[in-house]
């Protein structure tokens, strides 16, 4: 029978052998994940050379085990010698294991994280998938079906099917990210059902309201443009010509769309009505934005015909401060020429100022762009000084 110093040195080379195995078998197929990664086998020709090293440690070992069976069935002269050397082999290999890892560790490491997150990521976008599921089913049987969500979780089932039929562990693992944003954007969706069916609800109200208001406005531009066609040049309405019939047609539309509303939201289709919604609304923004144009318009030019003047103070009290910024910058080299063409701008602006009926939008505008102008000087002053 074996002595207890045989049986340990046995134990010991039992105990490397085992982690070896286990350390073997774990490198190996990070290596493989590694060189996955990275499109082509860039680690594996090395690690072949360490895997080799391993196998020769646990064909040694193999070999003390069978030449000396611990059951009394053989002499055991020479096994504890034959233990002790398959163990320094078998601590030499996982050596070369740790030197191997450490050295690739970058690529190592990434291939393990991957290998030991993707089952629990798998599993959350599965559960994520179930959850969305319920969701989805308990908002249609709410009475609050959402087509938004129900698209959703058909993308996320989608998703969910890559994730076994991808080609390699970086697409599995992207698969089971993407199941889980659209599981759980698709939960969402279906939660805001009911406050999207409530919200559209409002809206119909208001937007029906805001339509009459917008009509009531649209009969002031007739009155607008025949002031703006008495008191000043052609030029100063002519992009307002057609803005009673956008304007109209804006409502019109805004109309059509608001009826969809209404039919959707009374068949539950609350996304849809939603949509429609805010159809509506767009539509009657340019509505008006339309009808504000030409009373704006009206208003802008009486005030600079009765005072042109104040205008151009303005202006030029802009085009003042910009320059005093950029001589106190040190900056005149470079945006001087500038702020010097703005000037001219402003010169030739109040020239043109003549006849009996001048361009006072033609005025307008120019100054505006010179005001804008000067700004974007100040703006990329302040902006060099921040770097």
């Amino acid at each position: 029978m074996p002595d207890e110093a045989t049986f340990a040195a046995r134990n010991a080379a039992t105990q490397g052998f085992l982690a070896l195995d286990d350390e073997q078998r774990a490198a190996a197929e990070a290596v493989r994940a590694a060189d996955e990664l990275a499109g082509g086998a860039r680690l594996w020709p090395q690690w072949e050379q360490v895997s080799a090293q391993c196998d020769r440690a646990t064909e040694a070992y193999l070999a003390a085990t069978q030449q000396f069976p611990l059951d009394g069935s053989v002499s055991l002269r020479g096994a504890k010698a034959a233990d002790e050397q398959a163990l320094r082999e078998i601590q030499a290999a996982r050596q070369a294991i740790t030197r191997f890892r450490s050295q690739h560790s970058r690529q190592i490491d990434e291939a393990d994280m991957l290998i030991r997150n993707l089952p629990q990521s798998i599993q959350l976008a599965r559960v994520a998938l179930v959850d969305a599921d319920k969701a989805v089913s308990a908002a249609e049987a709410a009475g609050f079906p959402s087509r938004r969500a129900a698209e959703k979780l058909v993308e996320a089932v989608r998703a969910e099917s890559g994730i076994d039929t991808a080609p390699g562990l970086r697409e599995r693992s992207s698969a089971a990210q993407r199941t889980v944003e659209l599981a759980r954007a698709a939960a969402s969706l279906a939660a805001e059902a009911p406050n999207t069916a409530s919200a559209v609800r409002s809206a119909l109200r208001s937007v029906s309201t805001r339509r009459e208001a917008a009509t009531t406005k649209i009969e002031r531009i007739e009155p607008a443009l025949s002031a703006l066609r008495r008191e000043f040049s052609e030029p100063c309405s002519r992009d307002l010509v057609d803005a009673e019939r956008v304007a109209r047609a804006a409502v019109a539309a805004a109309g059509t769309a608001l009826g969809d509303a209404e039919r959707l939201a009374g068949s539950g289709d609350w996304d849809d009505a939603a949509d429609a919604v805010a159809r509506a609304r767009a539509e009657l923004g340019r509505a008006e934005e339309r009808a504000q144009a030409a009373t704006d318009r009206l208003t802008q030019l009486r005030e600079v015909k009765a005072d042109p003047t104040k205008e151009a103070a303005s202006t030029r009290f802009v085009l003042r401060d910009a320059q005093r910024l950029v001589v106190d910058r040190g900056l005149v080299a470079r945006f001087g020429p500038i702020l010097d063409a703005q000037a001219v701008r402003l010169e030739h602006a109040q020239e043109r100022l003549t006849g009996v009926h001048p361009d006072y939008w033609l005025y307008l505008t120019e100054l505006r762009g010179i005001r804008e102008r000067a700004k974007a000087v100040v703006e990329d002053v302040r902006a060099l000084q921040r770097r």
